[in-house]
């Protein structure tokens, strides 16, 4: 097995430095620069399926087995890194099997990963221990990862976060999926800095699952701000002014964002700093979390 301090993986977390960069329209506001990390496992898909991998190592797995959509950023980067670690890596995806593989999946199975695909009422169960029990049985000394890769190792492992962005900030943004990236956030926090998350899904229960998740995991909702209302069409799918703000962003600022998280989140910081003059006085963090092969997703992108 290859180690984690192999030169095709990300760098190790004491050897991550503080990346960000300044808005050119908002000079206050920084981009920390988790796009920058890798290449392929980029951003906060690394730091959270690192401490999978070192639990891997430590105990003897041969096959690490997951489960997203089509374009999922997590399968992508599973995929990558099984390839590089020499583990064997399955992937099981959300809807029928297509007849032409998404420029994802081309990746995934070119990286040696079996895929598999479930239908929808499958995928609705992926977070129960009977699915992860489902989706492992047969292989051999295999163990299942969560999507988005929520665990408390996870967690831990995103306070990784805090070296690319610094300690010197009022506030720290973050686009919010599995909870995962947030809650290690919240954990490892500055005293003086606040976390903002902005939930990239339509939540008709108000996020309360959300909420009640984090709380099991020792994150209070009083830790934490949630702006939502920002999720557009719902996940992976922007509306009409998050795909023009998109668009204008990259030009003013030349750096890319993906439809899923990045160009939501920043969307919704242009959007509250429009009209809270307390919050454009204040030195702010956005998260760029990577993942900018989910682009591919998008016509004409």
């Amino acid at each position: 097995m290859a180690q984690f301090n192999d030169p095709r993986l990300p760098p190790e977390p004491g050897r991550i430095a503080t990346d960000r960069t300044p808005w050119l329209a908002a000079p206050r506001v920084f981009s920390v620069r988790g796009d920058r990390l890798h290449p392929i496992i980029s951003g906060n898909k690394w730091f959270k399926l690192r401490a999978w991998l070192m639990l891997a190592h430590q105990q003897s797995v041969r096959h690490l087995v997951s489960v997203g959509g089509p374009y999922s950023n997590h399968l992508h980067a599973l995929a990558y890194a099984g390839h590089v670690l020499g583990l064997a890596t399955t992937g099981w995806v959300r809807g029928p099997a297509p007849k032409h593989l998404s420029p994802t999946l081309v990746d995934c199975q070119g990286w040696g990963m079996a895929l598999n695909f479930i239908d929808r009422e499958h995928y609705r169960q992926r977070e129960t221990a009977e699915f992860a029990e489902w989706a492992c049985r047969g292989l051999e000394s295999a163990m299942f990862i969560p999507e988005g890769g929520w665990s408390p190792e996870a967690i831990d492992g995103s306070s990784a976060w805090w070296r690319l962005a610094g300690v010197d900030l009022d506030a720290l943004i973050c686009p919010v999926g599995s909870g995962t990236t947030l809650a290690g956030l919240v954990r490892s926090a500055p005293q003086s800095t606040r976390v903002i998350g902005v939930p990239v899904y339509r939540d008709p229960d108000h996020y309360a699952t959300l909420i009640e998740k984090l709380a099991a995991a020792g994150v209070d909702a009083g830790q934490y701000t949630l702006w939502t209302g920002f999720a557009g069409r719902g996940f992976g799918r922007l509306s009409a002014e998050q795909r023009g703000f998109m668009a204008d962003f990259e030009q003013r600022e030349n750096i890319a964002l993906d439809p899923v998280y990045t160009a939501k989140t920043f969307h919704a910081l242009q959007h509250c700093l429009s009209f809270d003059s307390d919050l454009r006085e204040q030195r702010l963090g956005i998260l760029h979390t990577g993942g900018l092969q989910g682009r591919r997703s998008q016509i004409g992108l």
